[in-house]
């Protein structure tokens, strides 16, 4: 395809929707959704969003307001899309369409892209009752009322079969019923290189669930071996300048530091949670996989930690001169930041 293929496309869909608008990255073209219209309920807030194409990325429609209006965009859909606009679809660019269509068909879901990633999106979710209650579980725990959309910004997963269904990935890698399970009782949070969901039970110990799911994190891995992964909330850094990584053990941990702590601060600075790996193995993966040169480095910990962590968080850093600062919460009572602000007591100290 010629590289102008997505300016063309979009310089398009403004003309056959004149309500269009991109989004920050203008990788995606947001407008009012046809479907819905025709339906009786029409749509003045641009609910469905136009992938236009990107990294060999498929070219796909999801309104946001109704999940069964989405699919993959081809020249006849686009048709379909614009059968009430006071335009028709240019026949060259229903033919690019489709030629985009074909070359990306030949790319796997599953490849890795230049910077170890799969090609999943983590994509909007509706507004239903069911994901109404993850997000208010979410702001409890932290203490801060946030919309769906902020928490689908920060990675959050609210239905892994959405998920696969918009990522057109057809093969599940648990079973139909457990998946079920996953999606009613668990809240998701997407691992950095988007082969995972580290997943929070919102019923532990208040009702039985099969043996595999009766632990508070459980795992769903979209892409069968794929490296575990931390999870990071999405952030802005220049690799090569100064960044502040702030590390903590739980989702909600990080996601309160992010917060309630750092105002949401998301230039050059980098937050993520360890999971049920290590410190030390996450510091080890942003100075030798990330390959960050100027790195402060704040680690959020629990009271509880054991005591040869910090030991040998020092061991690791002193000698290569790296700052870093320890955080425990010393509010009476608290044990961890995965809390709201009023229940936080932040103490730092330097530990090299």
């Amino acid at each position: 395809m010629g590289a102008n293929f997505n300016d063309i496309l979009r310089e398009q869909l403004h003309r056959l929707f004149p309500e269009a608008k991109e989004d920050g990255a203008s990788l995606n073209t947001s407008i009012n959704c046809p479907l819905c219209a025709r339906e009786g309920n029409p749509d003045h807030n641009r609910h469905m969003s136009i992938h236009l194409g990107s990294d060999g990325k498929p070219l796909l429609y999801n309104c946001w307001r109704n999940s069964g209006h989405r699919g993959l965009l081809t020249s006849s859909a686009l048709e379909m899309l614009a059968r009430d606009s006071m335009n028709q679809p240019d026949p060259g660019i229903l033919e690019a369409i489709d030629e985009y269509n074909k070359q990306t068909g030949k790319i796997s879901k599953y490849k890795l892209t230049s910077d170890s990633k799969y090609r999943i999106d983590v994509v909007q979710a509706p507004t239903t009752e069911l994901n109404e209650i993850k997000r208010l579980y979410v702001c409890k725990r932290i203490g801060i009322d946030l919309s769906i959309e902020e928490l689908v910004r920060d990675k959050v997963v609210f239905s892994i079969r959405d998920l696969l269904q918009r990522n057109y990935v057809q093969k599940f890698t648990r079973a139909p019923q457990i998946l079920d399970l996953l999606d009613s009782y668990f809240v998701g949070f997407m691992t950095n290189n988007n082969g995972s969901i580290i997943l929070r039970s919102m019923v532990h110990g208040q009702m039985e669930l099969p043996e595999s799911l009766s632990k508070r994190y459980v795992k769903y891995s979209i892409v069968q071996g794929a490296p575990s992964g931390y999870y990071i909330i999405p952030t802005q850094s220049n690799i090569y300048g100064h960044v502040d990584v702030h590390l903590a053990e739980g989702t909600f941990d990080i996601l309160s530091v992010f917060y309630n702590l750092r105002n949401a601060n998301r230039l050059n600075n980098v937050y993520g949670s360890i999971g049920g790996n290590s410190y030390a193995s996450m510091v080890e993966y942003f100075l030798c996989t990330v390959g960050l040169i100027d790195v402060t480095f704040h680690i959020y910990i629990d009271n509880d930690i054991k005591p040869h962590v910090i030991p040998e968080l020092k061991n690791l850093l002193q000698p290569l001169m790296i700052e870093s600062y320890i955080h425990f919460n010393a509010k009476n009572g608290e044990k961890d930041f995965g809390v709201p602000k009023d229940r936080m007591q932040e103490c730092v100290y330097r530990l090299t």
